[in-house]
């Protein structure tokens, strides 16, 4: 079967996560949690195909609200290919990249709408995130792992576009290669911001 990521085509199976395809194709996705359905930066919008893939799980519904949902919202980490045919999503670090190329003045509107659905969700995902801790689903030492692999996949996303860039013998006037530097860096940063907030509030919704 074939995933469409980002307009781009790629082969897939049945029962390969979301988040895989892309890294394995190298296709422009958040993934600073490596894959373990903390960060929230692998967020999909699925065009085509939902009832292809598998459906919206409690960790999923702990994480994305009514809205995201009803506009085709999905957690790539933890959604998988379930049936056979054509999938198509855009993911959300590409409709950044997308706005701030075709309609910069919406840029700000969209962040803050994606803002604004995290933060109404805030209390249900920590209260989430600190049960798989206290059930120990979630290694903290494996956590890391998967952490410092997803950097290190991110910089090497930096170099093909460097490297890429480098190669035109003309830069276009729009958004290069070389401006995903700052955006993945950002990206990354707030992140980590956002992983260690929640870290820090782990112990005030474990059960006693």
């Amino acid at each position: 079967m074939f995933v469409y990521i980002n307009d781009k085509k790629f082969e897939a199976k049945t029962g390969e996560r979301l988040i895989d395809i892309a890294r394995n194709n190298h296709a422009h996705i958040g993934y600073f949690c490596g894959g373990n359905g903390i960060c929230q930066t692998c967020y999909v919008k699925v065009t085509e195909g939902m009832h292809l893939l598998s459906p919206l799980n409690d960790r999923e519904k702990a994480m994305l609200s009514d809205s995201l949902i009803k506009e085709g919202i999905r957690v790539a980490c933890l959604t998988t290919l379930d049936k056979l045919g054509t999938v198509k999503l855009l993911t959300t670090v590409e409709e950044v990249k997308k706005t701030f190329e075709e309609k910069p003045l919406e840029l700000v509107p969209y962040q803050a709408k994606m803002g604004w659905e995290s933060l109404i969700k805030f209390p249900e995902t920590v209260a989430m995130q600190a049960r798989r801790f206290s059930e120990g689903k979630l290694d903290a030492w494996q956590l890391v792992t998967d952490i410092a692999g997803a950097i290190a996949g991110a910089f090497e996303m930096i170099g093909m576009a460097i490297q890429g860039t480098l190669d035109w013998k003309v830069k276009p006037k729009t958004f290069t290669g070389s401006m995903l530097i700052p955006l993945n860096i950002e990206i990354m940063e707030k992140s980590a911001r956002l992983l260690k907030v929640r870290i820090k509030l782990l112990p005030k919704y474990m059960n006693p």
